[in-house]
């Protein structure tokens, strides 16, 4: 018997439950995706980071493909709070140029996540009735929202072109082309 405790009580286990394993390998795919991209995220890859047995992930994500959209998903609602919030904080004539700061820095700050949600295909790919196509179309309407509110005979066009020069600046920035400051970007956007 004294033998067993010992078994049970000598040195730290390799794995071990997590309480929400799910919401620990969605953080351990953000980390390996800010630091290294998607590209080079693999289930075995993920469970090694989140310290658990190479079969977990599977318990949770499907593939790596479901992984990818879960974690794509999750950036399009964190996306669209921190729009929301820019276009909530002060007067509704300047809600555009905090909208599209709000995108730009958001953008440069979450590079690779940025790229999974835009440059991937995941979310033309996506099934019409996925939370992933959910998220990434509700991303899309603070912008609607505002350009129509300031201009109520405006289609969804003039929002494209505004969200095209956002994307286009994220992505010359991100790929070196643009070196300057996102503050120094703002003043090149006609809103």
């Amino acid at each position: 018997m004294k033998r067993n405790a010992e078994a049970k009580t000598s040195g730290p286990r390799k794995t071990y439950h997590h309480g929400d394993l799910r919401k620990v390998l969605l953080d351990a795919a953000r980390a390996e995706i800010a630091a290294h991209g998607a590209q080079g995220l693999s289930m075995a890859s993920l469970a090694r980071r989140a310290g658990v047995a190479q079969s977990a992930p599977y318990r949770h994500f499907s593939d790596r493909e479901d992984l990818l959209a879960a974690v794509a998903t999750d950036g399009f609602e964190r996306f669209t709070e921190v729009l929301l919030e820019a276009a909530s904080d002060g007067d509704d004539v300047t809600a555009l140029n905090r909208m599209a700061a709000a995108y730009l820095v958001f953008g440069e700050r979450n590079v690779e996540l940025y790229r999974l949600m835009f440059a991937s295909g995941l979310v033309p790919g996506a099934a019409p009735d996925s939370a992933l196509k959910r998220a990434a179309t509700a991303s899309f309407q603070p912008l609607v929202d505002r350009v129509t509110a300031s201009d109520p005979a405006a289609s969804h066009l003039p929002a494209h072109v505004r969200w095209g020069q956002l994307h286009g600046l994220v992505m010359l920035k991100a790929d070196g082309f643009i070196h300057d400051p996102v503050e120094a970007l703002m003043g090149t956007i006609s809103f």
